[in-house]
């Protein structure tokens, strides 16, 4: 019990460094620009040429901005702490997901896990921004928790109906989440396998039907998917480097661009390679530990990882909403000692982003130069300081300064 207490210390400690950085000023990727233009959209209009107009972002994320914005609570500190608190009840959904048993030894295997994902520098450092991605984890963690309790305990119906019911809200929230449908569907057809054996023929021709009513109704969502591959014209060679990169990063716990500076082509080819060797590692202990890991959650992994893999923009915040998965499957392997190494570095990057964190709360100068790379440099020291401080040849952008007044 005592280190299962000295765990629980860690998580407390951590999830309040989550709750200082809630005091930071609103952060923006462009994404987030995106999603207030959404958010306009629902509350006024959309008025045609406006960058909003055409957006294929779902409405989920949006339209808990206007909720906020209706309320009087559209503030920095209350997105920051609305995503926290998602965070912390996907964590949640996630360890009473794989708490197979209880035990001191069970228990501290979920501590470790919860506290490597609290040191996830992606986590980190999107927990604050106006971002769907804790939205997303909150949802989707939910609707693979629900599942398991219909397939664990006694077959519940209200269990199923809020797995579907979270699955829908995943899928409002971001088109990926569509990947859960067949997820569950995968984990109910294996909870109920001697029914399906012996009625094979009607669950055939039930997966038909629901096939074509499925690419009926996301034709849009899937169109623009397949249109997003075409258009950026990457081959297969760079969407696989520049993934296998991203999850290089995730183990490494460090951005490429802070190990070597940016334009280090090198140093991707590196990323890439540590990221193979984590997606083997990963795979091999999903196949190694399958009876351990629930059938829908295993099933939804990989279909989500073969689905942004062949996804034609990068950046590791992706991977965020598998992340849970991939630590808890992790945990139950064994490993040689020299891999406590790596679990050290992680460690120490992921305290070093929390205190990068803390530096660019606190610090609006660092603030302004770090958001997006820089992109909105000009719109927060317009915002900060009155007018930029930089090159002042590039045009302050109305509509980002719009957001960073109204959601002061």
């Amino acid at each position: 019990m005592r280190n299962a207490s000295f765990g629980s210390l860690i998580i407390a400690a951590l999830l309040g460094c989550y709750l200082v950085n809630c005091f930071s000023p609103l952060r923006l990727e462009y994404d987030s620009i995106r999603y207030f233009a959404l958010k306009d959209c629902l509350e006024q209009s959309c008025p045609p040429g406006f960058q909003a107009a055409n957006d294929p972002h779902p409405y989920g994320y949006p339209f808990l901005l206007l909720l906020l914005s209706r309320t009087g609570l559209l503030h920095p500190f209350t997105i920051a702490f609305v995503n926290l608190l998602y965070l912390a009840g996907a964590l949640y959904f996630t360890g009473k997901l794989f708490q197979k048993e209880k035990s001191t030894v069970a228990n501290a295997r979920l501590e470790l896990g919860v506290i490597l994902l609290l040191l996830s520098y992606p986590v980190i450092k999107f927990s604050p921004y106006p971002m769907s991605e804790m939205q997303y984890l909150f949802f989707s963690c939910g609707s693979l928790f629900f599942f398991h309790l219909y397939t664990d305990r006694g077959e519940r119906p209200g269990a199923l109906i809020l797995a579907v019911l979270f699955a829908g809200l995943a899928i409002l929230t971001r088109t990926v989440g569509i990947v859960l449908l067949p997820a569950l569907t995968a984990g109910l057809a294996w909870h109920h396998r001697t029914w399906v054996m012996r009625n094979w023929k009607i669950v055939v021709l039930t997966v038909v039907v629901a096939g074509i009513v499925l690419v009926m109704a996301g034709g849009t969502g899937s169109g623009l998917y397949m249109n997003s591959v075409r258009h950026t014209g990457y081959g297969w060679k760079v969407l696989l480097r520049e993934h296998l990169a991203e999850w290089g990063q995730l183990l490494l716990n460090v951005p490429v661009g802070k190990i070597a500076g940016t334009g280090v082509r090198e140093m991707r080819w590196l990323a890439a390679a540590v990221g193979l060797l984590f997606v083997c590692v990963v795979s091999y202990q999903l196949i190694r530990q399958r009876k351990k890991v629930p059938a829908a959650a295993g099933v939804y992994l990989v279909l989500y990882c073969m689905l942004i893999f062949y996804w034609p923009f990068f950046d590791v915040r992706f991977w965020i909403p598998v992340a849970p998965l991939m630590v808890m499957i992790l945990l139950y392997g064994s490993y040689p000692r020299f891999f406590r190494l790596v679990v050290i570095v992680y460690v120490l990057a992921g305290a070093g982003a929390n205190g990068y964190s803390f530096y660019t709360t606190f610090n609006k100068h660092a603030l302004a130069r770090s958001q997006a790379g820089g992109q909105y440099r000009n719109e927060y020291e317009t915002f900060f300081f009155g007018k930029p401080s930089g090159d002042t040849s590039v045009q302050v952008d109305p509509y980002v300064l719009h957001v960073l007044e109204t959601c002061r």
